[in-house]
């Protein structure tokens, strides 16, 4: 199975039916825009579960208490990185080609590990899952693929981040959408190669 550029294929799911029977931790990941959250939404009512956002380290929002926690006990573990936090990593886009902001979120998923309450359910979700975690960090959870196609994933997205600019100026609003467009290279040209890759080798981890 493959994420399509046009055209949107099932979700694509591993060990969904281990979720809450073996595993703790259910994976939620696709390309941005393609609905992961509003997935995770609904699982988190469904089975009760605590939402863990891996890209929390780069936007530093509270969400939760228990975000609250796990963000601080890490930025305590690791006061080097405050500032970058605090600066959203020098606001790159480009966060595939700094290496730096990859070093510190995969210690970032090593740390939720450590300090998740192993009593809770939890679902993780993120780009970053096949993006820049590495592989074998998160092989063996039962994880969900989201199968929007990289050009609904980019609508989806564009609209999203425009109502939020809805009231800005004209200028801003240009800006915005050649920042989008952009970034759309990133996000809907070379995610989808990274994802499909990331599939493929799920595909080999479980037969």
């Amino acid at each position: 199975m493959k994420i399509k550029r046009f055209k949107t294929v099932n979700d694509i799911s591993y060990g969904l039916d281990e979720f809450d029977v073996e595993s703790k931790i259910l994976l939620v990941t696709g390309l941005s825009g393609s609905g992961k959250s509003f997935l995770t939404n609904e699982l988190q009512k469904k089975y009760n579960a605590h939402t863990f956002q891996v890209e929390w380290l780069k936007h530093h929002t509270h969400i939760s208490e228990e975000c609250e926690y796990i963000l601080d006990t890490f930025l305590k573990k690791y006061p080097q990185i405050k500032n970058c936090v605090k600066n959203k990593w020098d606001n790159t886009r480009r966060e595939d080609n700094n290496p730096l902001f990859k070093e510190y979120i995969n210690l970032f998923f090593k740390h939720f590990l450590e300090v998740k309450d192993p009593n809770k359910l939890y679902i993780v979700e993120g780009i970053q899952l096949f993006s820049l975690i590495d592989f074998d960090l998160i092989k063996d959870y039962p994880i969900i693929i989201k199968g929007t196609s990289a050009y609904n994933s980019f609508k989806n997205r564009f609209h999203r981040d425009y109502q939020k600019r809805k009231g800005s100026s004209f200028p801003t609003k240009i800006k915005f959408f050649i920042r989008v467009l952009n970034e759309s290279r990133l996000y809907q040209g070379k995610h989808v190669r990274k994802l499909n890759k990331f599939i493929k080798l799920k595909e080999k981890h479980n037969g």
